[in-house]
């Protein structure tokens, strides 16, 4: 059951990170001269991702994980073959919006499900294992997905998607249950109806817990950034400062989601080992801020290809640090509403994605040069590192913010104020 799951959050990362590989395509298909606008489509999932944090925590506390999943795996399996068919740019941004409201309840209802299925002691590492499989799909929409791209063209590459989502939709309503001997189901609609508001009366309560927000704050600035480099601007930099082709743009950003598939079963193995959460969170978004420094300022935002293979790595390893976000949320505030309490946290992190998406193609467009290349813009060094280094203003906010967030011992440590 925890594999269907799984897999329903390696199409989340699919989703998430595709949009980079096949950029100059998207900008070619839909005219889009604008760095801006092309951040905005990617980040249009990111959009619809943080405003349905709050009613995917109701649902997988209300309906329940196994058919709040189901649902966000139609929709999202929708989106994207209605995405790969769209002919302007319109609908490409309604096929992005769909994918982004199913595959949002996805994260939430997983964590739902872990935490009747698995023990507080293991919490922490098959979330991290978790996070290992959602960076498989960051992993497949890389590479694999470079080369499907340049065979079959993208619009194929988005159906297939598409229909696999449809697969796992059908996967988890037939064998995935709730908790342990099918102790909870919704019966009718009048019952899920007085759980849904009940719960959403009790929302108030993560909200005035002051512990659950330093993790939103470090998720915010950490996450937004990865993935606002990973997701889109990763590739194009890639190509355009070192001259790569997409394929090998594509091999390198495949460091930073192996990174994270290591990193994620690692901090979350260790955390539980010691029982400690906050001094691996730490010490990993410190080390992860320092890497994107370097990332930065080494010769002006250009540094020496052959550390970037181990540079990537060790941002995706150290970026997992997010892991331990959502433990601590649902540590940090009372067991029933662990749904909730994890979207809210979540809501940092596409929140901090959504913002600097399109913001750091408008920062490119600041320093752009006026140069075109296949009616596609072409930013240089100068621009990228622009654009780069104001990611160090959320990433300070980061640390500062890990610096407050409250040690739970590996157990749920919420007193009512």
């Amino acid at each position: 059951m925890w594999l269907i799951m799984a897999l329903a959050f390696v199409v989340v990362y699919i989703h998430r990170v595709a949009p980079a590989v096949v950029a100059d395509q998207l900008m070619d298909a839909f005219a889009v001269k604008d760095g801006a606008v092309l951040g905005s489509l990617a980040a249009m999932y990111f959009y619809v991702y943080a405003v349905m944090q709050l009613p995917s925590g109701l649902l997988a506390d209300s309906l329940g994980p196994r058919i709040t999943v189901f649902l966000g795996m139609i929709l999202a399996g929708a989106g994207s073959i209605f995405f790969a068919s769209a002919t302007t740019l319109f609908m490409a941004f309604m096929g992005r919006f769909f994918v982004g409201l199913g595959v949002s309840v996805i994260f939430v209802s997983v964590v739902k499900f872990q935490s009747s299925w698995f023990l507080p002691a293991e919490f922490a590492f098959i979330t991290g294992m978790t996070g290992m499989m959602g960076n498989i799909g960051a992993v497949l929409a890389a590479t694999p997905l470079a080369y499907l791209v340049d065979y079959f063209g993208w619009r194929f590459s988005f159906m297939l998607i598409g229909f696999f989502s449809l697969v796992i939709a059908y996967a988890c309503r037939r064998y995935v249950r709730d908790m342990p001997a099918s102790s909870y189901q919704i019966s009718d609609n009048k019952t899920f109806a007085r759980t849904f508001w009940k719960n959403a009366k009790q929302m108030k309560l993560v909200f005035k817990n002051k512990n659950s927000w330093p993790p939103f704050f470090v998720i915010f600035g950490m996450y937004g950034t990865l993935i606002a480099f990973s997701g889109i601007w990763g590739v194009p930099y890639l190509m355009q400062v070192y001259g790569y082709t997409r394929t090998a743009a594509a091999n390198l950003m495949l460091m930073i989601a192996l990174g994270m598939i290591v990193g994620s079963p690692t901090i979350g193995f260790i955390s539980d080992r010691i029982r400690r959460r906050k001094l691996p969170y730490l010490i990993f978004v410190v080390l992860f801020t320092a890497l994107w420094s370097a990332l930065v300022f080494w010769n002006g935002g250009r540094p020496p290809e052959s550390v970037l293979y181990p540079l990537y790595f060790f941002l995706g390893f150290f970026g997992s640090a997010v892991m331990i976000t959502f433990v601590l949320g649902k540590e940090l505030n009372h067991p029933q509403m662990a749904g909730m309490a994890v979207a809210i946290v979540n809501i940092g992190a596409f929140l901090g994605i959504s913002l600097l998406q399109p913001l750091l193609g408008y920062l490119l467009d600041l320093k752009w040069h006026g140069v075109f290349n296949e009616g596609v813009k072409v930013y240089n060094q100068s621009a990228y590192f622009f654009a780069f280094s104001f990611c160090l203003y959320p990433l300070t906010l980061s640390v500062i913010s890990a610096f407050f967030v409250k040690e739970t011992g590996g157990k749920n440590c919420y007193t009512a104020k």
